[in-house]
């Protein structure tokens, strides 16, 4: 599975229904020149709009759905939905809702270009770093220092 492919997929589908999004998690590392693998699409949107964005989405394979997470320790919630491919890989995509503790990352998102793509809506590296240190788990704290190190133009990351 193309997990870029998938990517334009889906924000196309978004743009095109005019539904505001911002790509983070993963994806957004590597927008912003701190690569590293990942398994799975993460989008910032608002809840007001989750309607429209599961329609859009389901329309790409999208069709699992369970149910919302909402993480006590940070507020933050999540909606994960998955699709399954003909061959039996799975995609994930997380929904995170931007509201609460993800409001002041929502703000900063901006239009970046991507090759292949008629731009990304994406998260500000300021907003990335904010997200991963209200996770908090170890892998977004070594994003953090390889976000900061690329900022300083460190050729570690």
């Amino acid at each position: 599975m193309d997990l870029f492919a998938e990517l334009l997929q889906v924000t196309e589908a978004l743009d095109a229904a005019a539904i505001d999004h911002a790509v983070c998690g993963g994806v957004a590392l590597a927008i912003h020149g701190a690569p590293r693998a990942t398994r799975d699409l993460d989008l910032l949107v608002r809840e007001a709009d989750l309607p429209r964005v599961r329609e859009a989405v389901r329309a790409c394979g999208f069709t699992l759905e369970a149910l919302p997470m909402t993480f006590t320790a940070t507020g933050v919630t999540i909606h994960r939905l998955t699709k399954i491919t003909a061959d039996g890989a799975s995609l994930m995509l997380n929904l995170l809702l931007a509201e609460g503790p993800l409001a002041g990352p929502w703000s900063t998102r901006s239009r970046a270009a991507v090759a292949g793509s008629k731009g990304l809506s994406v998260v500000s590296r300021q907003g990335l770093v904010t997200l991963k240190l209200i996770a908090g788990r170890p892998q977004d704290l070594v994003d953090v220092q390889r976000l900061e190190e690329v900022a300083r133009g460190g050729d570690d990351a």
